[in-house]
């Protein structure tokens, strides 16, 4: 299991995410930002509409339904 944390000003944890180390390797990209996975443990790497994997660079291909 991976978790991952934000702190906030002072360092106190404010919120925690866990993620199987299973889940993070599903992922095409193996990408460590939590808010790319969601609750089900699932990538967004399917979803057309996650507009920030454009911003990382990304190119969402049409054929195979994902950002590549």
């Amino acid at each position: 299991m991976t978790r991952f944390m934000k702190l906030d000003a002072n360092g106190h944890v404010i919120d925690v995410k866990t993620i199987s180390q299973a889940d993070l390797l599903k992922c095409p990209h193996c990408i460590l930002v939590p808010e790319h996975y969601r609750d089900d443990g699932t990538c967004k790497c399917d979803d057309a509409g996650e507009s920030v994997m454009a911003s990382w660079g990304y190119r969402w291909n049409e054929a195979r339904a994902r950002w590549e």
